[in-house]
């Protein structure tokens, strides 16, 4: 009988939780840009909540996205 081999792991990141990170660091910082930011007669103010809100979202998945990529590429 021969000894199983031992392979050394590779220790890749899961894509799952970046996304969902960045999409909440997203999320808060259009919340903060939108209650600290000038008051706009365009919009009321929970249509500019959620608008800034999803668009960083948006944004925060994205560049997540891109860290991701680096990091397993590096990897």
């Amino acid at each position: 009988m021969s000894e199983p081999s031992r392979r050394r792991a590779r220790r890749a990141p899961r894509i799952g939780p970046f996304l969902l990170t960045g999409g909440l660091l997203g999320l808060v910082a259009g919340l903060v840009v939108s209650a600290v930011g000038p008051a706009t007669n365009r919009y009321g103010a929970m249509g500019e909540l959620g608008f800034l809100g999803v668009g960083c979202a948006a944004l925060g998945v994205l560049l997540a996205g891109i860290v991701f990529i680096l990091l397993d590429r590096r990897g």
